[in-house]
């Protein structure tokens, strides 16, 4: 954020919550039940492609295949 920059960022447990949280657009990526339930404002990715079409839908310019 301080370089201008957007940012996306994926984490699977808690101590990836606040980076989550300051990243303009957080998921959780492939983690426990109990981690998606205490943190329903992140989306729940599962899998490699989820997470690709993820990245790709809260992008602002073209990510090559």
């Amino acid at each position: 954020h301080a370089l201008n920059f957007r940012v996306i960022a994926a984490g699977d447990s808690y101590n990836d919550t606040t980076m989550l949280g300051e990243a303009d657009h957080g998921f959780l990526f492939d983690a426990p039940e109990n981690v998606i339930a205490e943190f329903p404002q992140f989306p729940a990715i599962h899998g490699y492609d989820a997470l690709k079409e993820a990245i790709i839908s809260v992008s602002q310019r073209q990510i090559p295949e």
